[in-house]
C-alpha cells in the first residue's frame, strides 16, 4: 500500500484568522489541582532519574479496574492543562501546556467517557473541569460500541481525542501531519504519566471517526485517537 502523502507542513505567509468552535454549555464537574512542589520533586531521586524509570517499566496494559476522580485529576493536570496563553493574530490564543504542539497552537480537545455514567465529558484545560458534552451519549454510541470490541474494559475510563484541524490550518499549509503529530505526542505523554502514576493504560488503533466528527456541524472536528485508563485489576 502507497504511503498517504500528507505534503510538508509550512507557516502561510499571511496567516488565517480562526473563530475556534464554542462547545455548548454542560454540567461542569472542577477538578483538584495537582501542584507538585520542588521539595517533591527532589525527594528520594532526580526528576531526570525518575522519568528515565518510568520510561524502562512503561508497557501497555489492557486489564482495568474503575479509576476515581483524583487520579483522572492527575492524569489530565499533569499532561493537559494550560499553564500559560499569550496573543495570537490567529483569532484566538496560543498556549503553553505540558505536551508539545505545532504552533503552540493545541488543537485537540479531550473528551473522556467515565465508567458507569451515559455521557461523555469535555476537558476544560484552562479551569481544569470537565464539562459534560450534551448530546454524546447519543452520538458516540456507536463508538463506545466499537471501541469496546477493540478492547472490552466494562470498568475503564474512555479517552477520545478530538481535533479542531481549523486552528492548526489557520497557520500552515498541508496541517494535517502537524495535527497527527500532536495526537501522537499527546498520547505519548499521557501513558508515561499513566504510568508515573501506577495506572493501566493503553492507547487503541482507531480513530474515533466517523461519531466523533458529529459533535459540530460539519468539517469543525475530527477524531484522531483513543486511549484506555484504568487501574490494576488485582
Amino acid at each position: 500500500m502507497a504511503w498517504m502523502d500528507l505534503g510538508s507542513p509550512r507557516p502561510k505567509q499571511q496567516p488565517d484568522r480562526y473563530t475556534p468552535f464554542v462547545w455548548p454549555d454542560g454540567h461542569f464537574r472542577l477538578l483538584t489541582p495537582q501542584w507538585v512542589s520542588q521539595e517533591e520533586l527532589a525527594d528520594g531521586c532526580s526528576a531526570e532519574r525518575h522519568v528515565l524509570r518510568v520510561l524502562a517499566r512503561r508497557r501497555s496494559k489492557r486489564t482495568f479496574s474503575r479509576l476515581d476522580m483524583s487520579e483522572l485529576s492527575q492524569l489530565l493536570w499533569h499532561c493537559a492543562r494550560t499553564q500559560a496563553t499569550s496573543p495570537s493574530p490567529l483569532g484566538f490564543e496560543l498556549e503553553q501546556r505540558p505536551t508539545p504542539s505545532g504552533g503552540a497552537i493545541h488543537p485537540i480537545h479531550l473528551l473522556v467517557k467515565l465508567a458507569g455514567e451515559p455521557q461523555w465529558c469535555r476537558y476544560d484545560s484552562r479551569v481544569h473541569a470537565l464539562v459534560d458534552v450534551v448530546g454524546s451519549a447519543d452520538l458516540l454510541r456507536d463508538l463506545l460500541a466499537h471501541s469496546e470490541f477493540v478492547l472490552p474494559g466494562a470498568e475503564a475510563t474512555r479517552i477520545l481525542l478530538v481535533a479542531e484541524p481549523g486552528k492548526t490550518q489557520a497557520k500552515y499549509e498541508d496541517a494535517a501531519s502537524v495535527i497527527w503529530r500532536d495526537a501522537g505526542a499527546l498520547l505519548a505523554i499521557m501513558a508515561v504519566v499513566a504510568e508515573a502514576l501506577g495506572s493501566h493504560f493503553c492507547p487503541l488503533g482507531i480513530t474515533g471517526e466517523p461519531w466523533a466528527s458529529r459533535l459540530a456541524p460539519p468539517g469543525i472536528l475530527a477524531g484522531v485517537g483513543m486511549a484506555l485508563i484504568g487501574n490494576s485489576p488485582e
